[in-house]
């Protein structure tokens, strides 16, 4: 699992670490998602979190945020996932190994352990998408005290972008792309594949486009009527294209492993920093239209499940 040691008070760790799809991709998401929302959610999603507003208190990673609430409240979830024992439901590890056939209609059962309290201080059990369904039924209860319908809200909003991103979905006996070294264009040291589908890609694009979040995510509202408002079949969804792009696309490619526990993240990275990948332009302009894909979905997905709320 990909679980992380961290100090409380400190911030140094990599975005790569404490976000997935970075900063930038959870507010373009939460931006289209709001761009959807009908009159009465979002003037419902506005009040609830104005009225229950995060804890000025909390160190946050983002630094940049948007004075936007729903794109403000897209990063909170990784701001206090070590603190609340949550880390583990910002992703399922579904093995790479498992064959594409078997996919249609499969339980992440094996994946994925229901929901339930923190033990001895360990992670709460659970994964993206349990962890989804487990704060939408909160959420959806107005009996509940509006602060605990206002984190449920915030959780949805950033696990319904992390669920998107296909490393979230898949592991290759490396911790979800954490477990590796690859070149990404001339930059040195090496980089994670994680940390490339996080927010390197994004944010390379945003640079050389010179456009901020909220016209990044007006380019790529291209309209989107899911099929599925299934956290299951998304994570599968994300699955396959992992398979076939992520790790896919790589030249050369990196061999499919079965799972171990435990496992050995240095020896994984040795190995892979052994093939020599570089992530450069070809690869870049593989990854980029997956990459504006999946942010639209993940925008028109969050609408859709925002607006069946009964506020």
């Amino acid at each position: 699992m990909r679980a992380v040691l961290l100090t409380l008070l400190s911030f140094s760790f990599s975005a790569a670490q404490l976000s997935a799809w970075g900063c930038e991709g959870h507010q373009i998401i939460a931006l289209i998602a709001q761009a959807h929302l009908t009159p009465a959610t979002k003037a419902a999603v506005d009040s609830l979190l104005t009225q229950n507003p995060i804890d000025p208190a909390l160190k946050r990673y983002c630094r940049d945020r948007p004075a936007d609430l729903i794109a403000d409240a897209s990063t909170w979830a990784d701001d206090i996932k070590y603190i609340e024992k949550t880390a583990a439901w910002h992703y399922v590890d579904i093995p790479l190994s498992v064959p594409l056939t078997t996919i249609s209609g499969t339980s992440l059962d094996p994946w994925c352990p229901p929901i339930g309290p923190s033990v001895n201080g360990k992670e709460r059990p659970g994964c993206v998408t349990n962890a989804i369904e487990y704060e939408l039924s909160i959420l959806r209860d107005k009996s509940r005290p509006p602060a605990e319908r206002a984190e449920a809200l915030r959780y949805v909003i950033h696990l319904v972008g992390d669920i998107h991103q296909p490393l979230h979905d898949s592991d290759n006996n490396d911790e979800g792309g954490n477990c590796t070294a690859l070149h990404f264009f001339a930059e040195v040291p090496p980089a994670k594949l994680h940390a490339m589908w996080d927010y390197k890609l994004i944010q390379r694009d945003l640079t050389s486009r010179h456009l901020t979040q909220a016209q990044y995510a007006k380019s790529l509202d291209r309209g989107f009527t899911s099929r599925t408002l299934n956290p299951v079949d998304w994570a599968w969804e994300g699955h396959q294209l992992a398979l076939a792009v992520v790790y896919g696309d790589l030249k050369p490619a990196i061999p499919l492993e079965a799972p171990t526990a435990p496992h050995d993240c240095k020896a994984e990275t040795d190995k892979v920093a052994a093939l020599d990948i570089t992530v450069g332009q070809p690869y870049f302009d593989q990854a980029l239209p997956v990459i504006y894909e999946q942010l639209n979905k993940a925008g028109y997905r969050l609408a859709a499940l925002l607006n069946q709320i009964p506020w």
